[in-house]
């Protein structure tokens, strides 16, 4: 289920709406810990998710990194799926 529900925040974060409703609703620290704890495929959507808020806004950005973002980004840079490299 939570596979799912961060594919969900990975489609809607390509899409403004769908970027400050993340924001807004306290999205961006459920998606770093699916970075740091979640399985194979939840890291990557979770990635694609935060990459796109960050891409696209500079204070969504600011809150990624100061949920803790990069310590797990790092390790995922180095030992997740090639999608999530790649995302990452």
């Amino acid at each position: 289920m939570v596979d799912k529900a961060v594919a969900v925040l990975a489609n809607l974060a390509t899409i403004p709406e769908g970027r400050t409703s993340i924001g807004q609703e306290q999205g961006i620290p459920v998606l770093v810990e699916v970075v740091e704890l979640g399985s194979a495929r939840g890291k990557e959507n979770a990635a694609a998710a935060l990459l796109q808020l960050c891409t696209n806004s500079n204070r969504f950005c600011s809150l990624v990194l100061q949920e803790g973002a990069v310590p797990p980004l790092v390790a995922l840079s180095q030992s997740g799926t090639p999608r999530a490299r790649e995302k990452v």
